[in-house]
């Protein structure tokens, strides 16, 4: 009897490299990470008025943007999506009322909460699923930097940030 030959398939092409100076991971990645971009691009999010304190507002445009993905990536799991929904609504309360103390803005709190609000954060339900996948795959440790606590927790963060 008579073994078949195998042929090597072809081999595949080299995954594109990000650009000069950014590391060199797949295209896939980068695209993930573009997407966030062309996602926190939103009217909402480009809303978001100065607090007055360029620290307060580097932390509130981080914490949107780590919680757009934490939103948005969880929501597959009922159980951590509801863990993560709660937590940032109260990690929202108590920055609003932290911003409040420190006598930011009124329109520049409205703002912010507008911009937080888990709906505004979460693609719409038209997002092709590729898109929501893309954006995920940008941030493959979203899940662990969430529950090892690797993350923007504006009530801890956000008092430090004033005066």
């Amino acid at each position: 009897m008579t073994r078949p030959t195998h042929t090597a398939a072809p081999k595949a092409p080299p995954l594109p490299l990000r650009e000069k100076g950014m590391g060199v991971r797949p295209c896939k990645l980068r695209c993930g990470a573009s997407l966030l971009a062309v996602l926190l691009a939103t009217p909402a999010a480009a809303q978001i008025i100065p607090t007055g304190t360029p620290t307060a507002d580097i932390l509130l445009s981080q914490a949107l943007a780590e919680h757009r993905v934490f939103l948005t990536c969880s929501a597959l799991d009922p159980v951590s999506h509801a863990k993560i929904l709660q937590n940032w609504r109260r990690d929202v309360t108590a920055a609003n009322a932290i911003l409040t103390a420190n006598k930011v803005p009124t329109d520049a709190i409205a703002a912010f909460a507008k911009a937080a609000d888990p709906a505004i954060l979460m693609p719409t339900a038209d997002t092709p699923w590729a898109d929501v996948q893309a954006l995920c795959a940008g941030r493959p440790d979203w899940m662990q930097s969430y529950f090892q606590l690797n993350l923007t927790v504006l009530e801890l963060k956000l008092p430090a940030a004033f005066p």
